[in-house]
């Protein structure tokens, strides 16, 4: 029977047999110490597991394909079916990557598997001139209501220095959000050159408000 990978090493324990090359041969007696013949079958020896029975390739195509999508099989990832194949006694050298192989050729798993189908896109570098220009603002909740019923966070964030402003709110009001920036952003550190938001619902106007009404103030100050 054809032993593929097995070859060599099976050779050598078996027969004694070497490749010609010196430094080939080295490298096999090194590789084959920890390979072991029981009952004329091949075994990897392991520091803290059992004996792992080497497989061929038409016994990997059958392994992974049963632990996969086989009666017990539930389209796990690369990593857990590697794993479960290792806690299954088995071995062989590309193990981990022929799973990720067969994993992304799983036509199930590459249509309802939970996995990020957005376009890959070139990075935008953000030049930031001086501390306090730009800031990032976002909601966090709701969380458990605390006291007065504070189950919002709202978080901005200074995109140069990384300095961190944020304020419990038990309701996100517009005004509530314009008090929260003149006080804690304008009032401390002067007047932004921009502010960043992102992820706002639909439904939430605070922000649509806000907005303009922020924007005409500022105007009207400078």
């Amino acid at each position: 029977e054809e032993q593929g990978w097995m070859t060599g090493i099976w050779n050598y324990l078996k027969a004694g047999v070497l490749p010609e090359d010196k430094d080939e041969a080295r490298k096999m007696r090194i590789r084959s110490a920890k390979f072991v013949i029981v009952r004329n079958e091949l075994f990897k020896r392991g520091i803290s597991t059992p004996l792992l029975k080497c497989l061929t390739t038409p016994q990997v195509a059958y392994v992974v394909e049963e632990i996969h999508r086989g009666i017990c099989g539930m389209h796990s990832g690369a990593r857990s079916i590697a794993t479960r194949i290792l806690r299954a006694g088995y071995y062989w050298p590309t193990l981990k990557s022929d799973c990720q192989a067969y994993v992304q050729k799983c036509k199930e798993c590459q249509q309802f598997g939970n996995t990020h189908r957005q376009s890959p896109e070139a990075l935008h570098q953000m030049m930031l001139s001086w501390p306090f220009a730009q800031w990032g603002m976002d909601i966090l909740g709701p969380f458990p209501p605390a006291k007065g019923q504070l189950k919002f966070l709202l978080v901005a964030i200074d995109y140069f220095t990384k300095w961190i402003e944020a304020c419990p709110l038990a309701k996100i009001t517009t005004k509530n959000v314009q008090n929260f920036t003149w006080k804690s952003i304008i009032g401390r550190f002067g007047i932004l050159h921009s502010l960043v938001t992102d992820n706002v619902p639909k439904k939430n106007k605070t922000f649509k408000f806000f907005s303009p009404t922020f924007l005409f103030t500022l105007l009207k100050l400078i």
